[in-house]
């Protein structure tokens, strides 16, 4: 009785590890296997991996570790001087959207506003022709900002009586800068 009680158990045994899966869910499995899944990857221009894409509402980005902080960057279709978009290249978002500067000219490190609630570290992009530079947020509270004097947005600086008065809210001043051009050559592509 003990004898086949043993075997029982031993053949039970077996027939678990034959049929396991040891892929881990994370991990992508194996290829055609109940975990597997792909991933857009962001890629410079030399094929280097970047990072990957994520869509945040209407704006697409890479998720970017930049000397041990993981940021979100926007990226964006490269356009022609017609205002066309080329369907498989892209570049770090050149600032379709506003940036604002403790300078009276749209110069020096911008004034960085996040998403307070988000969950990575709060970071914003300038263009100044083809060089794209990301300035990242340091690890602290964020302050009112009351000391806005430009406001970068469509390609002008606005300053003096053309500021809006919405300037003011909850932002940081830039703990570090990374080029992100230099660091990562345009035009960038997105695949798996």
């Amino acid at each position: 009785m003990r004898k086949s009680l043993v075997a029982v158990l031993l053949a039970l045994g077996a027939t678990s590890l034959s049929y396991g899966d040891d892929s881990a869910p994370f991990d992508g499995g194996h290829p055609g296997g109940p975990y597997d899944h792909h991933v857009l990857y962001a890629f410079d221009s030399h094929g280097k991996r970047i990072g990957p894409v994520l869509s945040l509402g209407t704006i697409d980005g890479v998720i970017l570790s930049i000397n041990g902080v993981t940021t979100f960057i926007p990226v964006e279709r490269v356009t022609n001087s017609a205002g066309q978009f080329l369907a498989s290249q892209y570049e770090w978002w050149s600032g379709t959207y506003s940036s604002i500067f403790p300078s009276s000219d749209c110069s020096g490190p911008p004034i960085i506003v996040g998403d307070v609630l988000g969950t990575l570290r709060p970071s914003t992009v300038i263009r100044q022709g083809n060089d794209a530079t990301a300035y990242i947020a340091p690890d602290t509270y964020s302050t009112t900002i009351t000391t806005a004097m430009s406001l970068y947005s469509s390609g002008q600086c606005l300053s003096g009586s053309t500021l809006p008065p919405y300037i003011t809210g909850e932002g940081w001043t830039p703990e570090s800068s990374y080029s992100l051009t230099q660091n990562y050559p345009e035009p960038l592509s997105i695949h798996y």
